[in-house]
C-alpha cells in the first residue's frame, strides 16, 4: 500500500512538472516570432428558429459567405454553433451545428478580417516621405496612421408570462455590448458584454444582484506589435472557445498560418459567473488557421489546467477542429481529455475521454444537402469545487446522440426536410427519438413571403407526444417590417397518473421595425390555451446598434 501511495505521488510530481513545462514552452515561442492582427466583428441575434434552419439578423452581411460558420452566445461562452446556409443583404439562413436549441435573440457573431485596403498603404507611405522638421529641413519618418473605429448595441428586453398562480412572472434584460479599436489612434482596444436582468413577481425573491448581472466580457487589448497581441480581463479566445473565459492575461502570436497564445488567471464563479480568486487556471494552445477560395480550415490543440485553493480541479487537452476546404462539404469535430482524477483522496493520471462531438455536412447536388452528427459527452468533474458529490465522481453521467438531417430545395419557393434525433443517457431507461418533417413554401402570398408546416413526433422514457405546427412570415416596406403568424397544436401522453395527458392549442403573432438609424422594435405575443386554464407571454425588444461611420 505504502508503495502505491509512493507510487501516484512519483506520478502526480512528474506529470505536474511535464504540464508546466508544456505550457512555459507554449509561452517561451511567443517571444520568437511577430504579432496578430486586430480582428473585429459583425453582431446580430436569432430572429426566428425552426426545426432545421435558424434565422439570423446582421445590420449588414458583408463578407459572409455559405459554408462560413458563425459564432452564438450560450452558456455563457461564444461557441462555434451555425453553418450559413444562404445568404441576404441583412440575414442569413442558418443550421445549427451543435445539436441543441437555440433561443430567440440570441447574439451571433462572426469575425471581420481587418486589413488597410492598398490606397490606405499608399497613403502612409506617401505621408511619411514628405514629413519634414521645420528647424532642420530634413525628412522625419511618420507614424503609421491608425483609424479608431467603434461597433456597439444597446438593447432592452422585456419579457414575462400572464397566467395563473405562480406561473406569472415579468423580466427585463439590459444588455451593453461596446468594442472600440486602436483607442485615439492607439495600440490600445477594448471590449465588453454586460448584461442586467432584474426580475419581478414570486421569483424576484430567490436571486441575488449576482445572478441578474453578467459581466461576460470585459478586456483591454494591447498590440504588442504586427502580430502580437495581450489581453486584460475577461475574454473568450476564439481559438478555444468552448472552454469559456478567463479572468486575466491572455496572449495571441501568429506565425504565417500558426497561432500560439496562452493564459494565466481565474475562471468565472460556477454558480454566478463572478469574480472568483479561488479558481486559478493556466494554459497555452497552438492553432492552425487557413483560408482558402474554397473555405476555412482552423484546428486549435490546448493544455489547461484549472485549481481551486492551490488544489487541482481539473487537467486536460482539448482539440477542435472545423473544416470547409473541400468542396460542398463541412467539417467540425471538438473532443476533450481528462488528465487527471481525485475520487476518494486516491490521485491518479489515467487519460479519459469527456466530450467527442462531429458533424458533418455533405450537398451531393446542388439542392440537396444531407447533414450527420455524433455527440459523445461525459459530465465534466470538478474534483475541488464538487468533491462533495461522490455519486457524481464514481459514476460519471454519459449521453451519445445521433442526429442525420435532409434538405432539398425542388425550387426556388418550395422545400422539405426531415430530421432524426436518437439520444441515449446512461441513467436513462428509455432512450429520447425525435422525428421531424417540414415543408415550405415561398413567396406563397407575394414577395418576401414564407409559410412552413412542420409535424414533430418525439417518444421518450417518460411521454410520447407530437406537435403541428404552421408559420408565415411577411416582410414589407423593403424589410423594414417583417410580421410573422403562427399556430401550434401540441398533444402528449405521459406514462404517469399524475398527468396523463397534456393539449394545448398555442397561438403567436410578433412583429419587427427596422430604421435607416440602425434602431429596432419588436412586438411578440403567445398564447397558450389548455382545456382547464391559459397563459400569456409577451416579448418587447428595443434595440440601438453604434457604429463609427466609414
Amino acid at each position: 500500500m505504502i508503495t502505491t501511495h509512493v507510487t501516484h505521488a512519483i506520478r502526480e510530481v512528474v506529470v505536474r512538472k511535464v504540464f508546466k513545462l508544456l505550457c512555459y514552452l507554449f509561452i517561451v515561442i511567443l517571444s520568437f516570432f511577430e504579432s496578430k492582427a486586430q480582428t473585429t466583428y459583425n453582431e446580430g441575434v436569432v430572429t426566428y428558429f425552426n426545426s432545421e434552419n435558424i434565422y439570423v439578423r446582421f445590420d449588414h452581411a458583408q463578407s459572409l459567405r455559405v459554408n462560413d460558420t458563425l459564432e452564438i452566445f450560450t452558456q455563457n461562452q461564444w461557441v462555434k454553433g451555425l453553418l450559413v446556409k444562404a445568404i441576404s443583404s441583412k440575414s442569413c439562413v442558418t443550421q445549427s451545428i451543435l445539436g441543441n436549441t437555440i433561443a430567440l435573440n440570441t447574439p451571433v457573431r462572426y469575425a471581420l478580417k481587418v486589413s488597410p485596403k492598398p490606397a490606405e498603404l499608399k497613403t502612409e507611405k506617401s505621408q511619411t516621405s514628405v514629413q519634414v522638421d521645420s528647424s532642420t529641413s530634413k525628412p522625419v519618418p511618420a507614424v503609421a496612421v491608425r483609424k479608431q473605429t467603434f461597433d456597439g448595441r444597446f438593447y432592452v428586453s422585456s419579457y414575462g408570462n400572464i397566467g395563473s398562480g405562480e406561473s406569472n412572472f415579468n423580466q427585463v434584460r439590459t444588455t451593453l455590448s461596446f468594442d472600440i479599436n486602436n483607442i485615439e489612434g492607439g495600440k490600445f482596444s477594448f471590449q465588453n458584454y454586460i448584461t442586467y436582468r432584474p426580475r419581478f413577481g414570486p421569483s424576484a425573491s430567490s436571486g441575488t444582484f449576482a445572478d441578474d448581472f453578467k459581466v461576460y466580457a470585459l478586456a483591454l487589448n494591447y498590440e504588442l506589435n504586427a502580430k502580437t497581441n495581450l489581453t486584460l480581463g475577461r475574454k473568450i479566445s476564439n481559438y478555444i472557445s468552448n472552454m469559456g473565459a478567463v479572468d486575466g492575461l491572455q496572449i495571441e502570436h501568429k506565425y504565417k498560418k500558426m497561432v500560439f497564445g496562452g493564459f494565466a488567471g481565474f475562471a468565472p464563479d460556477f454558480f454566478d459567473y463572478s469574480f472568483n480568486p479561488s479558481l486559478l487556471q493556466y494554459g497555452a494552445f497552438v492553432a492552425h488557421d487557413y483560408q482558402g477560395d474554397n473555405g476555412q480550415v482552423q484546428t486549435s490543440f490546448a493544455i489547461a489546467e484549472q485549481r481551486n485553493a492551490s488544489k487541482v480541479d481539473r487537467r486536460f487537452l482539448y482539440l477542435q477542429h472545423n473544416n470547409t476546404i473541400v468542396k460542398n462539404m463541412s467539417l467540425f469535430y471538438s473532443l476533450e481529455l481528462d488528465l487527471y482524477q481525485n475520487i476518494n483522496n486516491v490521485q491518479t493520471n489515467d487519460v479519459q475521454l469527456t466530450s467527442t462531438y462531429v458533424s458533418l455536412r455533405y450537398r451531393p447536388f446542388k439542392r440537396f444537402n444531407i447533414t450527420a452528427s455524433y455527440d459523445n459527452r461525459r459530465n465534466v468533474i470538478y474534483y475541488e469545487t464538487y468533491r462533495t458529490f461522490i455519486d457524481q465522481l464514481i459514476n460519471q453521467e454519459t449521453r451519445q446522440g445521433y442526429r442525420l438531417q435532409f434538405n432539398h430545395n425542388m425550387s426556388n419557393y418550395l422545400s422539405w426536410n426531415f430530421s432524426g434525433f436518437y439520444r441515449f443517457e446512461s441513467s436513462r431507461p428509455e432512450p429520447t427519438k425525435n422525428y421531424v418533417i417540414g415543408l415550405n413554401m415561398a413567396q406563397l402570398l407575394g414577395n418576401r413571403s414564407n409559410l412552413n408546416f412542420n409535424y414533430n413526433m418525439m417518444n421518450t422514457y417518460y411521454f410520447d407526444g407530437n406537435i403541428l405546427t404552421a408559420r408565415l412570415n411577411q416582410d414589407i416596406l423593403k424589410s423594414k417590417i417583417s410580421l410573422e403568424f403562427e399556430y401550434r397544436k401540441v398533444d402528449y401522453t405521459f406514462f404517469s397518473d399524475f398527468q396523463p395527458s397534456l393539449q394545448q392549442n398555442i397561438f403567436g403573432f410578433s412583429t419587427s421595425y427596422y430604421t435607416q438609424k440602425r434602431t429596432s422594435i419588436m412586438l411578440s405575443y403567445e398564447g397558450t390555451f389548455e382545456p382547464d386554464k391559459k397563459y400569456h407571454r409577451y416579448f418587447v425588444t428595443f434595440s440601438q446598434r453604434f457604429r463609427n461611420k466609414k
